[in-house]
């Protein structure tokens, strides 16, 4: 039933400059499938998801903190990846 949900979208990665700052690439480094849902409620019994205001699902095994991904008009940055079973939750934020 989720997989009806999986789009595939463009994502991003953050690399540190010259300076040790972390910077989005300017060209998108490849797709990921992914179920992306707006929260409803924040989770602030853990700092972990405090700031999330979407939560996701994938099944793709690479993403880490590190991607952004581009969601419509938006650009979420990953926060935090819950890896345990089949599926990877994602708590993502709004990037501007």
């Amino acid at each position: 039933m989720i997989n009806i949900d999986m789009r595939l979208y463009d994502y991003y990665t953050l690399t540190n400059n010259d300076y040790a700052q972390s910077v989005m690439d300017e060209t998108p480094k490849g797709k990921i499938k992914i179920a992306i849902y707006n929260t409803t409620q924040s989770a602030q019994d853990n700092i972990l998801y405090k700031s999330a205001q979407y939560i996701g699902l994938t099944s793709d095994t690479e993403i880490d903190d590190k991607y952004i991904i581009q969601y419509e008009e938006e650009r979420l940055k990953v926060l935090y990846i819950q890896k345990k079973g089949r599926f990877k939750q994602i708590f993502m934020e709004r990037v501007s």
